[in-house]
């Protein structure tokens, strides 16, 4: 009874702070970027109907803004006409099986979306784009609960602008300096380290009998999380590099959802962790007061 009191009193507090956040406005805005980035994907991408490597960085870069905003699109929709929140509450309240269970469904959704994206030929435009949308749609719906903690800890605006700056940062120094940074295959032991780490998210929250032991462990797992996923999003801009000399017109298919996929994974893994580590500490500092 108390717990079902707890979930409807979070959602009407989630409730009001969507209210006022001015959803169609944003909507609309977010829309005509949409528009706007996809004119200059079909301007710059191709040539003559056909895949370029001209301009292959920007291109990527294009294809990055596209899918976060289409990712914000989803979450405003949902804010809109709370499409996702009855499912999302499901997902959420059935206690510690129900979650772990379907945190395993979706993770394997995502590997074999992204499996299929690896897979297909990239002149098949239709197909490599269908795929790689499909992903940032379920991204984008997997997102709507760390918003939704974000905006009630009101650490969203904070945790976009520090992805943005480790974003800037952390892609420039793996851009120019990657070949002096990078000095072995460091992807084989972050992906092994990223591999455990599930496990233990899987694992772990079985053996934890009270709140305070939760907390303790959401916030070192995101500490390790952030500090995997910047490495590789480091480690990712040195293969842009190296894609972007390798890819030739006549010679190599330029392939931007994978290209784009990659970047944009890490980008919204950093986002994530910034939320749960700002938003758990700020929530710490308020009850303590």
């Amino acid at each position: 009874m108390s717990t079902k009191k707890s979930q409807s009193i979070q959602s009407s507090q989630m409730m009001n702070v969507i209210q006022g956040s001015n959803t169609l406005t944003k909507l609309f805005c977010c829309l005509t970027i949409v528009v706007l980035i996809c004119i200059l994907i079909g301007n710059y991408a191709f040539k003559n109907g056909m895949l370029t490597c001209d301009h292959y960085v920007f291109n990527t870069y294009l294809y990055i803004i596209l899918g976060i905003l289409l990712m914000f699109v989803v979450v405003l929709v949902n804010d809109q006409t709370g499409l996702f929140n009855s499912l999302i509450f499901w997902m959420s309240s059935g206690g510690m099986g129900r979650i772990i269970i379907t945190f395993i469904v979706i993770l394997a959704l995502l590997f074999g979306l992204t499996f299929a994206l690896l897979a297909v030929d990239p002149k098949n435009i239709l197909a490599s784009n269908s795929i790689w949308l499909l992903l940032i749609l379920v991204i984008g719906f997997l997102l709507i609960p760390t918003i939704w903690f974000g905006r009630l800890t009101d650490v969203v605006g904070l945790a976009g602008i520090l992805t943005i700056l480790i974003t800037l940062v952390v892609g420039i120094a793996g851009y120019y300096y990657g070949d002096k940074i990078i000095t072995f295959d460091w992807d084989y032991y972050l992906n092994i380290a990223l591999w455990i780490l599930i496990a233990i998210i899987i694992i772990v929250p079985f053996f934890l009998s009270t709140s305070e032991q939760m907390y303790n462990f959401v916030l070192v797992v995101s500490f390790i999380s952030l500090l995997i996923f910047v490495l590789l999003l480091l480690s990712n801009h040195k293969k842009l590099k190296e894609n972007s000399e390798k890819c030739i017109d006549g010679k190599a298919v330029p392939n931007y959802p994978v290209e784009s996929y990659g970047l944009i994974i890490k980008i919204v893994n950093v986002f994530q962790d910034l939320i749960r580590i700002l938003g758990m500490t700020k929530g710490r500092k308020g009850l303590k007061r």
